[in-house]
């Protein structure tokens, strides 16, 4: 499965199991273990759904995941002007 990353826990992740059990499993999880995403990764981890690659500790800091950011702008940005004049 491919490697994600997730933006606000700052993890960079392997599926180990399809996303419908990931899903499931979440769901289940008490509400104060689903308090933020830092806490749903390790329970995740902890569950072996997912595995935690180059032994990243979870952050919250964006600046550590910019090389796996992908910008929402500039690439395009006549197709945003002209998409925006029809507003």
């Amino acid at each position: 499965m491919p490697e994600r990353v997730m933006k606000y826990g700052g993890v960079k992740f392997r599926n180990l199991v399809p996303p419908v059990k990931i899903n499931r499993f979440v769901n289940q999880l008490a509400p104060d273990q689903k308090d933020s995403l830092f806490e749903i990764a390790g329970e995740l981890s902890d569950a072996g759904m997912i595995e935690i690659l180059n032994e990243r500790t979870q952050s919250t800091i964006d600046q550590d995941t910019v090389d796996t950011q992908t910008p929402n702008a500039g690439v395009n940005t006549e197709e945003v002007q002209e998409s925006n004049r029809h507003l």
